[in-house]
């Protein structure tokens, strides 16, 4: 090293320890005449800035270089240096931002001038930059996930409001079910229900509500018919047995004698033990002709004679298998 480089080098140390301190910037060859080269670590540190003072999550706002000077700087050749630091702060040192500050770091020597100092300088309004930018960005981040989260509250609100609405409207809408007295013969209990519906979802409806009674839910079988007159003028109708074979087509029979209409009729039996044979049927219409009767559906006196029939026959007529 010739005496122009020493010195200059001896006079660039003295200014940037003056400077920045002997905490920050420090000599790591003692024996300077030792060595090829002077190494130095310097520790830029932006912790005192109050835009990131709750930004380190991480780490502190805090960077440290080792920096190599060749005995021919800075007549002829520009300083070494590292980026020790992973992180500074939050911000992660990458390739990307190593090339950046490299490519600057050229630009910024001039053969025969000191210049540490400025790299210094450019580093720190550098760093601040880029951290000001992740900062930037990671307000904006919070901003749209708030603005998400908030879309995602009001979505939830009117999705709400509306299921409270719409639970209102079939609250309001619902099927009112009606039942009969209770019918007991030899030991097996009758008892029909009915209500008004005007579509299968209706019909459905009524089921299931009669049948979360556990009471209803337990009976041996639970006969079903039910005649919807559609906007159409089609009727719409259909019957179940549940078990009890032939009950359902008799008792829409007797609806369609009746010329109910709009109208769901369930008869519960509850089994005593003794079979009945052919008079179950015209206990399960009994049951249901006192209740549609009671509530309205039976409008003349002739469908009252003609289901009176009905049952009259159901009485009489001779069946092959007794339950």
């Amino acid at each position: 090293m010739n005496d122009e480089n020493r010195s200059l080098q001896q006079e660039e140390f003295l200014a940037l320890t003056s400077i920045f301190g002997t905490n920050s910037f420090k000599v790591n060859n003692i024996d300077e005449l030792a060595e090829e080269f002077q190494s130095y670590t310097f520790k830029l540190s932006l912790e005192n800035e109050p835009t990131f003072s709750s930004q380190s999550n991480r780490s502190e706002n805090l960077l440290t270089l080792q920096f190599y000077l060749p005995q021919d700087y800075p007549s002829s050749s520009q300083p070494t240096y590292e980026i020790t630091s992973l992180y500074c702060g939050t911000l992660k040192i990458d390739d990307k931002l190593r090339n950046e500050i490299d490519e600057k770091f050229k630009e910024l020597f001039v053969p025969g001038q000191v210049v540490l100092f400025e790299w210094i300088e450019f580093l720190r309004e550098f760093m601040q930059q880029k951290l000001e930018q992740q900062f930037d960005k990671k307000i904006q981040e919070e901003e749209i996930k708030e603005e998400l989260m908030l879309e995602d509250e009001i979505i939830t609100e009117e999705y709400e409001e509306q299921k409270l609405r719409d639970e209102s409207k079939q609250v309001s809408d619902f099927p009112i079910i009606k039942s009969g007295e209770q019918l007991e013969h030899k030991k097996s209990v009758f008892m029909a229900h009915l209500a008004s519906v005007h579509n299968v979802q209706e019909v459905q409806i009524v089921r299931n509500t009669l049948l979360s009674n556990k009471k209803i839910a337990k009976a041996t079988h639970n006969i079903m018919a039910y005649r919807i007159v559609q906007d159409n003028g089609v009727i719409l109708q259909d019957n179940d047995d549940d078990g009890e074979t032939a009950a359902g087509s008799r008792l829409l029979h007797l609806l369609q004698i009746l010329d109910a209409k709009n109208v769901i009729v369930i008869v519960s039996r509850w089994y005593g033990g003794i079979r009945l044979g052919p008079d179950r049927f015209k206990d399960i219409n009994n049951c249901a002709r006192d209740l549609l009767d009671k509530s309205g559906y039976i409008q003349n006196n002739n469908s009252i004679d003609q289901s009176a029939r009905i049952l009259s026959n159901d009485k009489n007529g001779k069946t092959k298998k007794k339950k």
